[in-house]
């Protein structure tokens, strides 16, 4: 089977489902992936949340931009924290800090800086991506569309040369290198405001925008974690239910029927449209939940951004769904949000 869901196929909204199908026709493509946060793009010709083969070409375009996009995790042992997180005194300095963390800033969109906490850890997680470095390759790549293929939106594998895999990787690297830069910027701000002491901390690092260059073909991985070994990696659930932690089970067939990926999201139960629709139909009571449980993110108006409330829980399939359709995983940990920090980047 050329295509193997890890979700229910009859729930895939139509627009993305069509654009899979024709994506699906095309003779340079191999084994598809399709993971529950698919999702349209208008961008390309394949959905989000998909990760697929190809052996004599590869879709540089594919991701679009923001290649090297992910996020990652640094993981405190409860025993190393030392009080709550006071959101009235310090959520503004810690979003003033996360602006100054690095000259390119999160970016927009779902982009986002967090701290959530287990019943054993204190979680820093970060979701970013390569920037300006990344907006280069992808001219870069229209450039050699231009050159070698006008009018298509693949190259003959032999343009990956040896040269242009090492440029390709530098912008994953340099991706990476920012996400730790935040973990580790957010870590000593957290030290200096005495919410943790210095310790033993665990760091894990995963992509969900990237061409994975093998020997025996690309794995093209567009919103699909790339799994690593045993390696952990975040599945974001939302703004205020949290992540999971996951990790591959290597021996299970899954795994390699899902080109060692998962999802990078939990999926959206409503579009972004609906979800300020559901959130007009909440009664003024649930609507105050929200605003008291995140009031640092209200507007001046309070109110919400319908940015912000496009990314909370309803707007989400649940965790138990997101498992049961994916049983190549193991979920390691489950997190609950304390606080987010968004949209700190041109």
């Amino acid at each position: 089977m050329k295509t193997v869901y890890f979700t229910d196929s009859s729930a895939v909204e139509q627009n993305a489902l069509q654009s899979l199908l024709a994506f699906e026709k095309n003779p340079t493509i191999g084994r598809i992936a399709v993971f529950p946060d698919i999702h349209f793009c208008s961008e390309r010709s394949i959905p989000v949340g998909v990760a697929f083969q190809t052996t004599d070409v590869f879709y540089p375009l594919v991701t679009g931009k923001d290649m090297g996009c992910g996020v990652a995790y640094l993981r405190i042992p409860r025993p190393d924290v030392l009080r709550p997180f006071d959101k009235i005194r310090h959520y503004r300095a810690l979003e003033r800090a996360v602006h100054g963390m690095t000259n390119e800033g999160l970016g927009g969109g779902n982009h986002f800086l967090s701290l959530e906490e287990s019943v054993d850890y204190l979680y820093i997680i970060v979701h970013t991506g390569s920037r300006n470095l990344g907006i280069y390759m992808y001219q870069e790549n229209l450039r050699l569309l231009h050159e070698h293929n006008p009018g298509h939106d693949f190259l003959p594998i032999e343009l990956a040369t040896p040269e242009y895999v090492q440029e390709y990787e530098r912008v994953l690297r340099y991706a990476a290198s920012r996400r730790r830069e935040f973990v580790d910027k957010t870590y000593d701000f957290l030290q200096r405001n005495g919410y943790v002491r210095a310790g033993t901390t665990t760091f894990a690092d995963s992509c969900h925008n990237l061409l994975e260059f093998r020997p025996e073909g690309v794995i093209h991985r567009k919103g699909s974690t790339q799994l690593v070994a045993d390696g952990e990696v975040v599945i974001p659930l939302s703004m205020s239910r949290g992540s999971l932690i996951v990790k591959p089970n290597r021996w299970h067939a899954g795994t390699k029927q899902a080109l060692w990926s998962c999802a990078h999201g939990a999926g959206r139960r409503y579009s972004r449209t609906d979800t300020l629709k559901h959130w007009h139909s909440l009664k003024k009571a649930d609507k105050d939940a929200y605003r008291h449980r995140f009031s640092e993110l209200l507007n001046r108006q309070g109110d919400f951004d319908s940015s912000i409330l496009q990314e909370f829980d309803f707007a989400y399939k649940d965790s138990a769904a997101l498992l049961a359709t994916q049983p190549h995983l193991v979920c390691c940990d489950e997190t609950q949000p304390i606080v987010t920090v968004k949209f700190t980047g041109v």
